[in-house]
């Protein structure tokens, strides 16, 4: 029997609930559905996608008419506080290609005290990114997202509770807020797998509830005489039974100014491993995230990541660190355009040298969008990308690449 089953159980059960909710809740419920459609032609030379079990840690490997992803967004505000989010996402690519990504309940009741909390409950992101901040976890700057938050939007996700407390300064006539957020959560022991294994990629495509993240068949990870594990993992597997936990603060100045830390560690036990293969990895990481409006129209993003993952007994053990900054300018009312650069790397620790995980890069992202109407954007992305992975020698694969792409894309809101 799978020991996922408690994970699957819980979160088919919540899906219940949201879906089933106005017909157990008296009051009105309002309910706000919205999303997006976003389609373009792409133009590629990368190596071939881990996405098709390839090396190559972008997300597109040939050129022509592509199916970006599809998203519906639904929020319903029920009464006393309570309101939930389903969000159901679309892709062409991958093990699945329609499903959930995030799921939850959210409580925050109305208190005439300055100080404030709420709750959260589901399968959801922590909030520790100043990039993702659009509908269902999407930047609203570029396509192709940053290694970091590209890396939680496949392996990262809170299947548990958050709890949060804030204080806004608007009330205190105050120019400081700030938000303080702890959560508990199971699931997620697999977390770290894939930068060990492949190393930081570079898109915007996010694993779907219970979905499998294919990578390379390396031969020191696949082979009974060294690791023994499969070329994928299921990466919101509870396989201990161990809770895992994170903190979070975040520090305002009045619009202008955000901080974000956060301090996730999933207290994961390394040894325990299941029917398929699969390992629990001990990873933990600190974040840091600033945005800055510089002024009406031009604004900077910056994060840095930095932790470590261990698997097995020392058999898989690397530090990673990876940071990004974005400068984004508007141009009169319906255009902006943003230029990111990102660093990635990672540094094996381990004890089988047969299995090296050592990878490293750089990338620069520009990209140009033109609001055309309310509901109808087009965008224009250049995308560089040069990494080494000392593993593609595994495989006959030259460890050093340059991947590039180039996107135009349509995208219609509703």
């Amino acid at each position: 029997m799978s020991i996922n089953l408690p994970k699957r159980v819980i979160s088919a059960f919540l899906l219940f609930f949201l879906a089933s909710s106005p017909s157990i809740v008296t009051a009105e419920v309002h309910h706000q559905v919205s999303g997006l459609i976003q389609t373009g032609i792409v133009y590629s030379n990368s190596q071939s996608s881990f996405l098709n079990s390839g090396t190559g840690i972008t997300r597109y490997d040939t050129s022509g008419l592509k199916w970006n992803q599809g998203v519906v967004q639904i929020e319903s505000d029920f009464s006393a506080g309570f309101t939930s989010t389903v969000i159901l996402n679309s892709y062409s690519d991958g093990d699945q290609k329609l499903g959930p990504s995030q799921a939850f309940v959210k409580y925050q009741p109305i208190r005439r005290s300055d100080l404030k909390y709420r709750i959260r409950l589901g399968m959801f992101y922590p909030e520790l990114s100043v990039e993702n901040t659009d509908i269902a976890w999407l930047s609203p700057d570029t396509y192709t997202q940053s290694a970091i938050n590209s890396w939680f939007g496949e392996e990262l996700r809170i299947f548990g509770i958050e709890a949060s407390l804030f204080k806004s300064g608007r009330r205190q006539s105050s120019p400081w807020s700030w938000d303080a957020k702890l959560g508990a959560y199971k699931g997620n022991d697999p977390l770290g797998s894939v930068i060990a294994w492949r190393g930081f990629a570079t898109h915007d495509r996010q694993s779907l509830f219970d979905e499998r993240l294919e990578f390379a068949p390396y031969p020191s990870v696949i082979s009974a005489e060294v690791i023994n594990h499969p070329a994928w993992v299921e990466a919101f597997s509870e396989l201990d039974s161990r809770v895992g936990a994170y903190l979070g603060v975040h520090i305002s100045y009045l619009r202008q100014t955000q901080f974000k830390y956060y301090y996730y560690d999933n207290f994961a036990d390394p040894n325990v491993v299941n029917s398929l293969r699969l390992y629990a990895w001990r990873t933990k990481f600190h974040s840091l995230a600033l945005q800055h409006q510089l002024n009406k129209s031009m604004s900077i993003k910056a994060q840095l990541l930095g932790g470590s993952t261990l698997m097995g007994d020392n058999f898989v053990h690397v530090n990673y660190l990876a940071g990004f900054a974005q400068v984004t300018k508007k141009i009169g009312q319906n255009t902006k355009v943003t230029g990111r650069l990102d660093i990635f790397d990672v540094d094996e620790r381990d004890d089988i040298p047969e299995d090296n995980n050592n990878s490293h890069g750089y990338a620069f992202t520009f990209t140009a969008k033109q609001q055309l109407s309310d509901s109808f954007t087009a965008g224009l992305e250049f995308h560089f990308n040069k990494n080494r992975a000392a593993n593609r020698a595994q495989l006959n694969i030259r460890q050093g690449q340059i991947e590039r792409h180039a996107l135009l894309i349509g995208e219609f809101r509703f």
